[in-house]
């Protein structure tokens, strides 16, 4: 089991973050959660859903319940518009 984690450890090692600074760190961090949040708003917007939803993103565990909730929404471009229903009675 050691030789494993040893192999892992010399293939994956630290990482390309620990050699930055820790500035850099949260820079590419604050990067990454502007670019997931304004990709999923832009999404939102497309579906013609409130682009708040993408904060819920930040919570780890339920960002993959709200994804999962945006791919099987109903999308008014491309499914076209919902048929007018009269209900009678």
């Amino acid at each position: 089991m050691s030789g494993v984690l040893e192999t892992l450890s010399s293939l994956y090692g630290p990482g390309w973050m620990a050699s930055l600074p820790h500035w850099g760190t949260n820079l590419v961090i604050g990067i990454y959660i502007v670019l997931l949040m304004s990709f999923a708003a832009y999404a939102l917007v497309k579906a013609r859903v409130t682009p708040l939803w993408s904060i819920l993103l930040l919570v780890p565990y339920l960002d993959v319940i709200v994804l999962w909730v945006i791919a099987f929404i109903r999308w008014p471009r491309i499914d076209g518009p919902r048929p007018h229903v009269v209900h009678r009675g």
